[in-house]
């Protein structure tokens, strides 16, 4: 990889990181999405670099915020936030034309001890996947930790949503799934750049997405989970951007 890309990556990861930890000391009852959405909007872009998500496909936020049994992709809305919610909070930076991409699910307030074990399993299984990112395995040793921490702890993966590498565009390939079978799928080489998300829910569903075409809802309504990094796969291990 060019110092160019590189450097990029790593200045958009730096950001977004930041952005995170901005945001969840900002997490409490009363606050609304709205805010978020505009706090994080205003932040990249006098940053000097750009939303990634802002006109994905039409996409017209700078990031997706899903609560509750909102999995994913969560448009900003006029909601306020109450005490025993968790958001999922998605936001990707791009840098001179390199993109990350990542998320980070908060609880509000007190949530239930559940609840608690939701966002930390789903936090935990995105660690060990990160060390599985080494050059020579594959995407199905990456799913196949993700899929046994979260079974392991009672909860489950939503399959139909999954990881993806990153770029130039927000989602290219490899698609990286958060299940799977050890060494199956593609192979991890030197460059790669993944984002590597387990995507989790208390109960086994299915999906169904909104009106507004974008949220993706349980359909059960089962409370979800959402844990993004954008990795760097390099000849010393995994490089995590968005740390």
């Amino acid at each position: 990889m060019d110092k160019f890309k590189r450097d990029s990556l790593t200045q958009a990861g730096k950001l977004a990181a930041a952005i995170h930890r901005e945001v969840a000391k900002k997490i409490k009852p009363g606050l609304n999405l709205l805010e978020i959405e505009q706090y994080v909007d205003e932040r990249i872009r006098k940053s000097g670099m750009l939303p990634a998500f802002y006109g994905y496909k039409g996409y017209k936020f700078a990031t997706c915020l899903s609560v509750n049994e909102e999995i994913v992709h969560g448009l900003p809305h006029d909601y306020t936030l109450a005490a025993g919610d968790i958001i999922s909070v998605d936001l990707g930076v791009s840098c001179n034309g390199w993109m990350v991409d990542t998320a980070r699910t908060h609880a509000v307030g007190k949530i239930t001890p559940k609840l608690q074990q939701l966002l930390a399993s789903t936090n935990q299984a995105l660690s060990v996947a990160i060390n599985e990112a080494k050059v020579g395995n594959t995407v199905g040793d990456i799913g196949a930790v993700v899929e046994k921490t979260v079974k392991d702890a009672g909860f489950f993966v939503v399959k139909e949503l999954t990881g993806h590498g990153v770029g130039k565009t927000l989602q290219e390939p490899p698609t990286v799934p958060n299940f799977g079978r050890k060494g199956s799928g593609t192979q991890l080489k030197v460059g790669m750049v993944i984002a590597i998300e387990p995507i989790t829910s208390v109960d086994q569903t299915d999906i169904a997405v909104l009106s507004d075409g974008w949220t993706i809802i349980a359909r059960n309504g089962s409370p979800c989970a959402h844990f993004e990094d954008t990795v760097l796969i390099t000849e010393d291990g995994p490089v995590v951007l968005t740390a």
